[in-house]
């Protein structure tokens, strides 16, 4: 790493602009490193008035929407993102959103949220096909199987699904064979 690579990344480290495989790296410098750790001293000394001077600002709504269109514009091809203020949540059953993500008609599967209001169920059912869920926030029983989030759960063909149902609430992320049924 050149000195103008090792001062610019001083500066975005100073900034809290690095992103996690970069600060990583940087961090790992900065351990070994004597004359990086001065830098980010002499970054830090330069900085630390104008934190003091200036008063938080919350950037307005259109500031981020507007950074997010500029990033869009900079998407890889053929590539679908859904945005997490983005989308519909309709009400599948009680208790029970469903936000569509994606629908594959060529492939024959669909992505999906699910909204799990507490105390609510979703009664037994069969699986024809493959779905695969992992829960992303609050909890989830399938049957007598608790699930915290991070967990992931895998309904194989010709399976069973036991009741499912949450005491506190939850997201699930869930891919499954199209159903007609989420999809109206």
């Amino acid at each position: 790493m050149n000195t103008h690579e090792v001062e610019q990344m001083v500066s975005d480290y100073v900034l809290g602009t690095l992103a996690d495989p970069e600060l990583a790296q940087f961090e790992a410098i900065l351990s070994e490193d004597p004359v990086a750790r001065q830098q980010v001293a002499i970054w830090e000394r330069r900085l630390t008035p104008l934190a003091g001077a200036l008063p938080e600002a919350t950037p307005r709504a259109s500031v981020w929407e507007a950074i997010e269109a500029a990033l869009d514009a900079h998407s890889p091809p053929n590539t679908i993102t859904v945005r997490a203020q983005e989308g519909e949540w309709r009400i599948l059953a009680p208790g029970v959103e469903i936000k569509l993500l994606l629908i594959d008609q060529a492939a024959g599967f669909q992505s999906f949220l699910l909204r799990l209001a507490p105390g609510c169920q979703i009664p037994a059912h069969d699986h024809r096909s493959l779905e695969e869920c992992l829960l992303l926030e609050g909890d989830m029983i399938i049957g007598d199987r608790h699930y915290a989030v991070g967990d992931y759960h895998a309904a194989l063909p010709g399976s069973r699904h036991p009741p499912l149902s949450t005491h506190a609430g939850g997201v699930v992320f869930l891919r499954s064979e199209l159903r007609p049924e989420f999809q109206s």
